[in-house]
């Protein structure tokens, strides 16, 4: 009988200064879940208890502080001449609305703009090609106040529709992702299609979208992700809807503007509204991280 002996690869070994580089990021991030796990247990404790008695942990454990967000985190929007009171619901609500209205128009115009300067070569789709790039690289600052008077004299102020609008652009760095994807599909696809009759449109939605669509679910989860965490845009561009976002800057500052609820927010109700607000977000990584990883990765057609 024939043995067969395995050839087992010898493990390389590390050298110091991948050692030590290990060793700090293995330290950080214990260091961060660490804190996460603090301040959630945190969150579920007596604000006193969390000053007097900060480590432990487990004691004087409560609901309170989560009740307390959908009762005193509140503001006021102006409606007819006069104030309605706005709870968290309705911020969670807004975030929402804010959040994937704006990544869904973002996604589908990159994804167009892309695919057009991609497969077709002409003096036009490289002028916007380059203008993309160079302004990427461009720092644009100082243009505020312009963009506060356009929105206003469009009608796109203070309005949930309009900062979806605002949103449909391209000029951003998933263009060049889904440019690399597009340039990497054949265009046999679409002359197989033109010879049976198909028109341009027929190629883009019947084949080259459908053909984008894990790469398009990708991007519209990371951008929605990054509206979720914005607060700065919907507080200068729509003061009556207010976002989750906001109200967590809000309590932190003490209140102000127009928050309606109490002047002093305990730090352990602001650690119960800033879980809540994590969760949707915490839950879409979980859910997609595989395909979040991957399909940014990957690039045109797998075999």
């Amino acid at each position: 009988m024939t043995k067969i002996k395995l050839k087992i690869p010898n493990k390389r070994k590390l050298s110091l200064f991948e050692s030590v580089v290990m060793v700090l990021l293995i330290l950080y991030g214990v260091a961060i879940v660490g804190l996460l796990l603090w301040g959630f247990i945190a969150s579920f404790r007596n604000d006193q208890a969390v000053v007097q008695r900060p480590w432990a942990l487990f004691e004087d454990l409560t609901l309170d502080n989560y009740s307390d967000v959908f009762n005193n985190f509140k503001t006021f929007k102006y409606v007819d001449g006069g104030t309605q009171t706005v709870y968290f619901e309705e911020m969670f609500l807004n975030s929402l609305l804010y959040a994937g209205g704006g990544a869904l128009m973002q996604t589908l115009c990159t994804a167009i703009v892309a695919y057009l300067t991609a497969k077709y070569d002409n003096t036009c789709s490289k002028i916007v090609h380059y203008t993309v790039i160079v302004t990427l690289t461009l720092p644009i600052v100082g243009n505020l106040a312009s963009m506060l008077q356009v929105t206003k004299s469009l009608k796109l102020f203070d309005n949930i529709v309009g900062s979806w609008i605002m949103k449909f652009g391209f000029n951003n760095i998933y263009y060049l992702i889904f440019y690399a994807f597009f340039k990497k599909i054949s265009w046999e696809y679409a002359e197989s299609a033109f010879l049976d009759g198909g028109s341009h449109y027929t190629v883009f939605f019947r084949i080259m979208l459908p053909l984008a669509m894990p790469l398009m679910a990708t991007v519209f989860l990371l951008n929605f992700i990054q509206y979720w965490n914005d607060f700065e845009t919907p507080y200068m561009f729509l003061p009556n809807h207010t976002t989750a976002g906001i109200m967590l800057y809000m309590s932190i500052i003490g209140g102000g503007g127009s928050w309606a609820g109490e002047g002093v927010i305990a730090l352990t109700s602001q650690l119960a509204a800033a879980f809540l607000v994590f969760l949707p977000i915490f839950v879409l990584f979980l859910v997609f991280r595989n395909k979040i990883m991957g399909n940014l990765s990957e690039g045109g057609i797998k075999g």
